[in-house]
């Protein structure tokens, strides 16, 4: 039995038309009957939309035909719990790189003063040879 298959099976189950599955999915009209009879199959990002709106569908059945056509509650909780960290942690991750650009601009900014400063006292150098110099003419 092929993904689209399966994924046939769950709208039986759920009383659900391809239509109404689509459009709660966000999928175009008319996909899953062109690779139903197109005997295509189901792309990666329609899996992802259709996993975030049917959470107790099951990836790995619609996949493999492996396990159980919808998930129990606890599997569920699993995900949840599971999507949460992946979220903290792409939170994380974000700042820490947001950290790191800062860091980087904020040290280009220390190198271009420090050639400021090298800069400036180059200029006060033979000034202050030269002032040497004018005392020394005074005695």
């Amino acid at each position: 039995m092929r993904p689209i298959d399966r994924l046939y099976k769950y709208l039986d189950y759920s009383k659900l038309t391809p239509y109404a599955f689509e459009q709660t999915c966000g999928i175009s009209n008319g996909y899953l009957k062109k690779q139903f009879l197109g005997k295509g199959s189901i792309g990666s990002d329609i899996l992802e939309k259709i996993h975030k709106v049917y959470k107790d569908f099951s990836l790995k059945w619609v996949l493999t035909g492996q396990g159980e056509m919808i998930l129990k509650t606890d599997v569920l909780m699993q995900e949840n719990i599971q999507e949460e960290g992946t979220n903290y942690l792409s939170a994380r991750e974000e700042v820490i790189l947001l950290l790191r650009k800062q860091i980087e601009v904020l040290e280009a900014s220390i190198a271009d003063k420090d050639k400021i400063i090298s800069l400036l006292e180059n200029q006060l150098q033979p000034e202050k040879t030269s002032a040497k110099k004018d005392k020394k003419k005074e005695y």
